[in-house]
């Protein structure tokens, strides 16, 4: 009898703790990214430098099933496949390959690390060097 009177009031301790903590909880939501398979033979068209209307240079690179960009001397950020031509970072800059991979047009590329020169509108437009 003891064990079971124990077992109910440990259990509605339990029940009780998350409620008691619920108002110093915070919600944090992360960015959902689409993700799409891209086969890296397919990335090869891509992974080339390229120069931005700004005078600025970003390299697309691959390493196993990872796809980078970097710009300038900067640190490589982590892309993410939406569709067969376009890829986005975690932080929303997204890259739209047109022209068979001669040209990118990048969105929100003020988010980049080091970008300079940053068109009002946010969009720039790069051309394989």
């Amino acid at each position: 009898m003891k064990t079971v009177l124990l077992g109910v009031v440990a259990a509605l301790a339990l029940t009780t703790l998350p409620a008691v903590h619920a108002e110093d909880s915070i919600d944090v939501k992360a960015p959902r990214i689409s993700r799409y398979y891209v086969d890296p033979a397919a990335f090869d068209s891509f992974a080339h430098r390229y120069q931005l209307q700004n005078g600025q240079r970003i390299v697309f690179s691959q390493s196993v099933l990872q796809r980078y960009a970097k710009l300038d001397d900067g640190k490589q950020i982590r892309i993410y496949a939406t569709s067969p031509t376009t890829f986005v970072t975690e932080s929303g800059v997204r890259f739209e390959f047109r022209e068979e991979g001669d040209s990118v047009a990048i969105s929100e590329f003020q988010k980049l690390p080091l970008a300079a020169k940053v068109p009002a509108n946010g969009l720039m437009m790069a051309s394989r060097h």
